[in-house]
């Protein structure tokens, strides 16, 4: 499986790299809908998308998994999207909605996914060995949840044919040991992802 890797000497540059991504489908398409991922890794993008509001108008956000908790919640992904970006939440598809598997339903594709991983080898919020982790990578609901005691919080997840709608997808990989995960490894969620958009996913790799 040939994939297409592009490596980055700064996460800021990483970022960046993503932005002008964005900024170039977004010539094409004015309204776009954009997957994003929680964590440490895409915090400098959200900076940059909060220098430039102007762009984003009629941009349609939704975040790759969410933690059951309050938005103002510094643990809340899409709370944090909301705080480094200035984003208007009129902009943001809320996991938390009581309706967000029908307005899931009514997206036929997404624009782009910017997707993170984590060293265990898990995306969104997709871990190895969760009751639902077979559920999320193989059924074709759009959303699945995990209340496993080993996580610190329950989670609600986009599923891998969720994220699979998207025509454009790229992957961080922000350290040696998640690059090393993916070359070296095998059998983990991430790789489910690799084997099934390797037509249309590129890493971003970042030491």
């Amino acid at each position: 499986m040939n994939l297409i890797n592009k490596k980055f000497k700064k996460i800021e540059d990483l970022n960046s790299n993503i932005f002008e991504e964005i900024l170039s489908l977004m010539e094409v398409n004015k309204s776009p809908h954009l997957i994003l991922s929680g964590g440490n890794s895409p915090r400098y993008l959200f900076k940059i998308i909060s220098q430039n509001k102007k762009y984003f108008k009629e941009a349609i956000f939704l975040m790759s998994d969410e933690r059951v908790v309050d938005t103002e919640d510094p643990n809340s992904n899409e709370g944090e999207f909301i705080r480094f970006s200035n984003i208007s939440k009129d902009n943001l598809i809320s996991l938390h909605d009581k309706r967000i598997t029908q307005k899931l339903k009514n997206i036929t594709s997404y624009d782009i996914a910017i997707v993170g991983m984590g060293e265990d080898g898990h995306f969104a919020s997709i871990f190895p060995d969760c009751k639902n982790t077979s559920k999320a990578l193989n059924s074709s609901n759009n959303l699945v949840e995990f209340e496993d005691e080993h996580l610190n919080f329950s989670r609600i997840s986009l599923s891998l044919n969720e994220i699979l709608k998207s025509k454009k997808i790229i992957l961080i990989a922000s350290s040696k040991t998640k690059q090393s995960v993916l070359k070296c490894q095998s059998g983990l969620p991430i790789h489910d992802l690799l084997k099934r958009s390797f037509s249309r996913i590129t890493i971003f790799n970042c030491d």
